[in-house]
């Protein structure tokens, strides 16, 4: 079974690798929308999952991301070097509001992150020098569309199965499992000797580099953002929505949701333009009622998805 599921993975990454060349550009918009989300979900995972604090403000290193390769590309800086700078800013900033926001919990913790992104977006607006405004911030790409899409989809690929494993890798580990007892009683995890602000610290510096990176990636293939597409409700919301549907806390829960989400996009966007948004809600109030642990816990009901979600067990950590 083991062996029949890993042959599984490999097909369809070979599928992944092949598919521009066998896809409509078309498609292969439509596959880079989902591994841009799809880090999204799993990087928000690391925190608002595996360590049970919900970061609504998790977009501001997407937006963060986007605005720092903008610039930085627009000055003369390569890709490389401006992809692994707005990383850098990014990591930085985690750092630094994890002095002040660690010291709320739960609910205090949700909405002052989620003030978070109100403040950035609006930051955005005001520094015209440096971000064009509401005008909205335009690059020059240095290569054709065709190749553009190319490059940024492989590069796209690349970060979210980099998400997928880090993720997967943390779950795996004694950080991992320091994680969940944070998650599952900060006070208790800290009277056993875990140090949970630098865990909490880490963890939430480790979920900055990868929407960082996407929102890089991002900004090179879109050539221009602005304040709403960088911090915008939206791209707050919709990851965060995905891994709740997937089921936080699991390796599978953000594919599952982004695919679903994804699909459901695909399907009402162009026909019932804003039905989608009431689909969201609906179905994440069906699977809030029905299924509260997210769509892996169909597993319970489905034998299809028996095997979606590992037991993750809890030990003790020093």
């Amino acid at each position: 079974m083991v062996q029949l599921r890993h042959l599984w993975i490999l097909m369809i990454l070979a599928f992944l690798v092949l598919a521009p060349e066998i896809l409509g550009s078309y498609k292969v918009v439509f596959l880079y929308l989902t591994f841009k989300y799809l880090t999204l979900a799993a990087s928000y995972d690391i925190v608002g999952g595996q360590m049970g604090y919900m970061n609504l403000g998790h977009s501001a290193f997407f937006g963060l991301g986007t605005y720092a390769f903008g610039i930085l590309f627009s000055k003369g800086f390569g890709v490389a070097i401006s992809l692994g700078l707005s990383v850098g800013v990014a990591v930085l900033f985690a750092l630094g509001i994890s002095y002040p926001f660690f010291r709320l919990k739960e609910a205090y913790f949700a909405l002052a992150t989620f003030g978070l992104i109100t403040l950035l977006e609006l930051l955005a607006f005001n520094l015209a020098d440096l971000t064009e405004g509401a005008a909205g911030l335009s690059i020059l790409p240095g290569m054709p569309g065709d190749r553009l899409l190319l490059t940024t989809y492989y590069l796209a690929l690349a970060t979210a199965l980099a998400a997928l494993a880090t993720n997967y890798h943390i779950a795996n580990t004694r950080f991992g499992l320091a994680l969940v007892s944070i998650r599952e009683d900060e006070e208790v995890a800290e009277a056993f000797g875990i140090p949970t602000f630098r865990y909490k610290q880490r963890a939430l510096m480790i979920s900055a580099i990868f929407p960082a990176l996407i929102g890089g990636i991002n900004m090179w293939q879109l050539t221009f953002t602005d304040p709403e597409g960088a911090f915008g409700i939206e791209v707050a919301l919709v990851p965060i929505v995905m891994a709740m549907l997937g089921g936080t806390g699991t390796i599978w829960g953000p594919i599952l949701g982004v695919i679903f989400v994804t699909v459901i996009q695909e399907l009402l966007w162009t026909r019932m333009p804003y039905l989608h948004l009431a689909v969201y809600g609906v179905t994440l109030l069906l699977v809030g009622l029905f299924l509260p642990g997210g769509l892996v816990e169909a597993r319970r009901h489905l034998p299809l998805f028996k095997r979606l979600k590992a037991p993750v067990k809890m030990q003790r950590c020093v």
